[in-house]
């Protein structure tokens, strides 16, 4: 065996070492996440059957000088944003569903519709950063007790709610 083969031989048992440690290392995080969303669907259901609510606030600026508070709105837990805004709204939104992004692209709320230039946008409040735009869709904004949101009808350079 010449040393060229060796090396390669030593190469390819490398990376096979280490395609195995990587693989089980995403294994052990992948059956980590089952286990907690598991769980928590677990204590999803029991705070239902205890008929728990939980408190959140939205703002809603429908970009006309009309701005809303809706404030303390009783939801259950395990629901997400985009489930509040259609009960806060009695259903007065249009979105469409985007299976790729598991979430809503809201196109309309109470007939204020997208236009080229103005459009919605969704924000998150805490009390360390104060107001955020939103990383993802309302369907993955689970809303917790006390949590803080708000919708803006306004073009990219919209300031913060």
């Amino acid at each position: 065996m010449t040393l060229q083969n060796k090396i390669l031989y030593g190469i390819i048992a490398l990376l096979v070492a280490v395609t195995v440690v990587v693989s089980s290392v995403a294994g052990f995080y992948f059956y980590q996440y089952n286990q907690a969303e598991s769980a928590n669907q677990a204590y999803v259901r029991q705070l239902r059957q205890l008929n728990v609510h939980y408190s959140s606030a939205l703002f809603i600026d429908y970009g006309n000088g009309t701005k809303i508070w809706y404030n303390n709105t009783k939801i259950e837990p395990g629901w997400n944003l985009y489930v509040l805004t259609q009960i806060i709204t009695n259903g007065h939104m249009n979105a469409t569903y985007y299976p790729q992004y598991g979430s809503h692209f809201v196109t309309a709320i109470y007939n204020i519709a997208n236009t080229r230039n103005e459009y919605w946008l969704l924000w998150t409040y805490n009390s360390t950063s104060s107001w955020r735009m939103a990383q993802v869709g309302p369907d993955q904004l689970q809303i917790y007790n006390g949590s803080v949101y708000a919708w803006s009808f306004c073009g990219s350079n919209c300031p913060p709610p």
